[in-house]
């Protein structure tokens, strides 16, 4: 499952989209609004998904999906979760539960690596 991946997602405050590629365990990406991510995964065969752990850090100035309330300061916002390799392939969206709220979030693949 390893590749670049477009990123939409929507909370109870709004919508955004980015880019987050997934190599060798590790993770990266960035969002319209400002934010980045950083993080790692395991592709778990047994259950089938990706579960992961990753950071969001967002600008002072940003307004979150989850609240539409900008953020004051800068943050960053540990979180983990899983998402299903059928959902994953199938492109169907995978609720996630961050620190700011609940975010729904649908992954494309654009490609894989050369």
């Amino acid at each position: 499952m390893e590749g670049f991946f477009r990123m939409a997602f929507t909370g109870a405050a709004g919508s955004g989209f980015g880019m987050i590629v997934f190599h060798e365990g590790s993770i990266a990406g960035a969002d319209v609004g400002g934010a980045t991510y950083d993080g790692s995964y395991t592709d778990n065969q047994k259950t089938r998904t990706l579960e992961f752990q990753i950071t969001m850090y967002a600008p002072a100035g940003m307004t979150p999906v989850q609240t539409g309330i900008p953020i004051a300061e800068p943050i960053s916002l540990p979180f983990n979760g899983s998402i299903s390799q059928d959902d994953l392939r199938d492109e169907k969206p995978t609720l996630l539960h961050t620190p700011l709220g609940p975010v729904n979030v649908l992954l494309k693949k654009v490609r894989d690596f050369p």
